[in-house]
């Protein structure tokens, strides 16, 4: 069965939008000790690749349904369970927040959890230490492409050939922060991006759009509310 991982705090419409589109939804309660914006971000709660999953042992703990739905639905997934801890402080509360694009997984290396360092390294993948420490949220990957509003990372994902579309700053919402980020408003399933809320709100909408339909994707608004960052919708079936 096909699911989708989400903050508890999506909204009625769109979690109504995925269920009407065939998936099972899997809401994620918070950790208490992550930030108020962040607490209940799938891409800081968890690390997601393929069929793998790495997660903290004490939030699994507390929320042990929530990997028990994903054992059941998703038959093929291969959960770790580590012994680091979350901390409320940037960048030491993201230590499961790593980007995989193709052969390269992008991560800020003195954050970011040892056992996703380790992972990568098994699979082959080619580390890129980057100083965002929210690569997974700062940035909606797709294919061989990219689309973000940070520029650092624009330079990393560039310098190892991946097509990067810049976008201005704003326009998502993330309370109690100014503004979120374009990967942590959006998922990726198949050839389809699905956002959290409706595209047309952001005003580079049309760049938006275009650098998704060059790549073969097409973009998929939720619901017609404002876009917001709920730490990505990470699809696994």
């Amino acid at each position: 069965m096909k699911c989708a991982i989400v903050d508890e705090r999506i909204s009625e419409k769109c979690e109504r939008a995925l269920l009407t589109r065939g998936f099972r939804v899997i809401k994620t309660p918070p950790s208490e000790n992550l930030g108020q914006g962040i607490m209940s971000h799938p891409d800081m709660l968890m690390f997601v690749h393929k069929n793998k999953i790495i997660s903290s042992a004490e939030y699994c703990e507390k929320n042990q349904w929530v990997f028990n739905d994903i054992y059941e639905y998703a038959s093929d997934a291969c959960i770790t369970f580590t012994e680091d801890k979350f901390s409320p402080k940037y960048p030491h509360d993201a230590i499961f927040n790593a980007l995989v694009i193709g052969k390269h997984i992008f991560y800020k290396e003195d954050s970011v959890s040892r056992a996703v360092r380790e992972y990568a390294a098994r699979g082959g993948l080619v580390g890129v230490n980057v100083k965002q420490g929210y690569p997974a949220c700062t940035v909606l990957a797709f294919g061989g492409a990219a689309i973000t509003a940070d520029r650092g990372m624009m330079a990393a994902l560039t310098s190892v050939g991946i097509r990067v579309t810049l976008i201005s700053e704003g326009d998502i919402s993330l309370p109690p922060h100014e503004y979120g980020f374009i990967g942590g408003a959006a998922g990726v399933y198949k050839k389809e991006i699905y956002f959290l809320g409706n595209l047309d709100t952001h005003r580079d909408k049309d760049l938006i759009r275009e650098a998704i339909e060059a790549e073969g994707y097409v973009p998929v608004s939720l619901s017609d509310e404002p876009l917001r960052d709920l730490g990505r919708i990470i699809f696994i079936e």
